[in-house]
C-alpha cells in the first residue's frame, strides 16, 4: 500500500507522535552517559542536581523540549573556567566547546589541556567536547522546529522539514554505537528519515524524480531489448529487487548534483556549526611590532601554536560512530568508482569494492585485513560473480566477464585496500 502520508504528517511523528519516544531516548541516554561520567568535575547547585535527577530516574515525564534542553541550559560550573574568564556565569555542555576556545585559554595552554581531560568522555563512550557542542546546536534547533510544528499542526513548508531531517540525520550519525544498540527502534527510525521523510520532502521540491527513475528505466529496457548487453540483463534483473525508496535516493544524488541552484538552496539550510571567536596569533607580526622581543615571548608564541596543532590532531582522535566510517567508506567508494570508470569502461557498481553490501560486511565482520577479506563470505560472493543468474549464465561470453571482475578487484585491493584497512583499524581501535 502505498504510503500518501505528507513531510508535515511525517514532522508531527518525529517531534510529537509515535517516533518521538526514540528521539528522546537517544538525547536522554548520551546525556546520561556524559553527565554520570565528568559531574564530579562540574560544580552545580543543589537545585539543578535536583532537577537533572528527576530527568534521569524518570524520562517518559518529559517530551521532546524536556529532554533536549538538557544539553542547552546552563546548569554549571567549574573552577578553571571560572578562574580564566573571571566570570561564574553558568553553561551548559553545548558551551562547553566555545569556552574552552576563547581567546583568555590560548594563554592558559596547560589549563585547557586539563579542563578537556576532566570533561571529554572515554568510560562510557568516547565522546569530545567539541561533539557535545554540535548536539547542543542540534537540540536547539529541534526545540525551536518543535514549537513551529506543535503551534502549526506540522511544519507548512518543505524548507523547513528538510532543516529537521538534517538535523535529526546528523543525530543519528554522531551518536556512539553503545546507544544505537541500546535504543529499540533505531534502525527502523534511521531508516524511516533516510527514505518516508526525505521522500515526502523530495516529492515536493522535486516532483519529477519519479518521472525520471521511470524513464532511466525504460531506457534501459530499450537498450537491452535491441543490443542484448549483458550489463543492462543485469540491471534489469536487480531493478525489481531494489526498494523505491532506494532508488530515489541513488537517482536523487545524481539530479541534486547536476542542480547547482537545488544545490545551494539545501546547503543554505543545512546546519552550519556557531562561529567561534579565534584571536589569531602571528609570530612574524610581533617581531615587526617589537624587535626588543625576548626568548620568553618566542617560547609563550611557540606553546601556544603548539597548542593549536594539538587540539587539531585531538579533532582527528574523534571516535567515529559506525554511521561515520560508513560515511568515509561511501566517500572512498565514490572516489573509487570515478577513477576505475576513468580508466576501464566495462567497470560497474557491482565490481566496486566498496559497494553496499561489502562495506556493512567490513564493518559487521571486522574484516580488519586482506587475509579476513578474502575469506568473507559476502566478498566471495562478488568475486566470483555469483550475482550473476538466470538467463546471465547462459551467456556465451560469461565466462570472460567474471575473469574480468576478478582482475578489477585485484586491482582495487591493491590500490585502495591499505587505506580502508586504515580506517577499519582505527574504528576498531586496533
Amino acid at each position: 500500500m502505498q504510503d500518501n502520508r505528507t513531510y508535515s504528517d511525517h514532522s508531527v511523528s518525529i517531534l510529537i507522535g509515535d517516533k518521538e519516544r526514540i528521539l528522546k531516548s537517544i538525547i536522554r541516554q548520551l546525556f546520561q552517559g556524559i553527565y554520570k561520567e565528568i559531574k564530579n568535575s562540574l560544580i552545580h547547585g543543589e537545585f539543578d542536581k535536583k532537577d537533572i535527577n528527576e530527568f534521569l530516574n524518570w524520562p517518559d515525564d518529559y517530551d521532546l523540549n524536556g529532554t533536549a534542553r538538557y544539553f542547552v541550559w546552563s546548569f554549571f560550573e567549574h573552577k578553571i573556567i571560572t578562574k580564566i574568564t573571571k566570570s561564574k556565569r553558568k553553561f551548559s555542555l553545548g558551551d562547553l566547546h566555545t569556552i574552552i576556545n576563547k581567546p583568555q585559554f590560548k594563554n592558559s595552554p596547560e589549563d585547557k589541556r586539563r579542563l578537556k581531560s576532566q570533561l571529554e568522555v572515554k568510560k562510557a563512550f568516547k565522546f569530545s567536547i567539541r561533539q557535545m557542542n554540535e548536539v547542543g546546536s542540534i537540540c536547539e534547533e529541534l526545540i525551536r522546529i518543535r514549537n513551529l510544528a506543535a503551534h502549526n499542526n506540522g511544519l507548512d513548508n518543505s524548507s523547513q522539514a528538510l532543516i529537521l531531517m538534517s538535523n535529526v540525520s546528523r543525530l543519528l550519525s554522531i551518536i556512539p554505537d553503545s546507544i544505537r544498540d541500546s535504543t529499540a527502534g533505531f534502525e527502523n527510525f534511521e531508516n524511516f528519515i533516510k527514505h518516508d521523510f526525505l521522500d515526502s520532502i523530495l516529492n515536493v521540491i522535486r516532483p519529477d524524480i519519479e518521472d525520471t527513475i521511470e524513464e532511466a528505466k525504460i531506457h534501459s529496457e530499450n537498450i537491452a531489448e535491441q543490443s542484448g548487453d549483458i550489463f543492462n540483463e543485469i540491471f534489469l534483473n536487480k531493478v525489481d529487487e531494489m526498494s523505491n525508496q532506494l532508488k530515489g535516493l541513488q537517482e536523487i544524488n545524481n539530479v541534486l548534483s547536476n542542480n547547482e541552484s537545488i544545490m545551494k538552496d539545501i546547503l543554505s539550510l543545512v546546519y552550519s556549526p556557531r562561529p567561534q571567536m579565534e584571536r589569531q596569533w602571528s609570530f612574524d607580526n610581533e617581531i615587526k611590532k617589537d624587535e626588543s622581543f625576548s626568548e620568553e615571548i618566542i617560547e609563550k608564541n611557540l606553546s601556544i601554536e603548539l597548542e593549536e596543532t594539538q587540539d587539531e590532531a585531538e579533532k582527528i582522535k574523534d571516535k567515529l560512530s559506525r554511521s561515520e566510517l560508513y560515511d568515509s567508506l561511501m566517500k572512498l567508494r565514490v572516489k573509487i568508482k570515478k577513477e576505475m570508470n576513468s580508466e576501464f569502461s566495462a567497470f560497474r557498481n557491482w565490481h566496486n569494492l566498496l559497494l553496499s553490501n561489502l562495506a556493512n560486511s567490513m564493518i559487521d565482520n571486522q574484516l580488519t585485513s586482506i587475509k579476513k577479506l578474502k575469506a568473507d563470505e559476502t566478498f566471495q560472493h562478488y568475486y566470483d560473480s555469483k550475482q550473476m543468474y538466470g538467463k546471465l549464465l547462459a551467456h556465451y561470453n560469461v565466462n570472460d566477464k567474471k575473469q574480468v571482475a576478478v582482475e578489477y578487484f585485484d586491482i582495487q585491493i591493491e590500490r585502495y585496500w591499505p587505506t580502508i584497512e586504515v580506517m577499519l583499524k582505527d574504528y576498531f581501535d586496533e
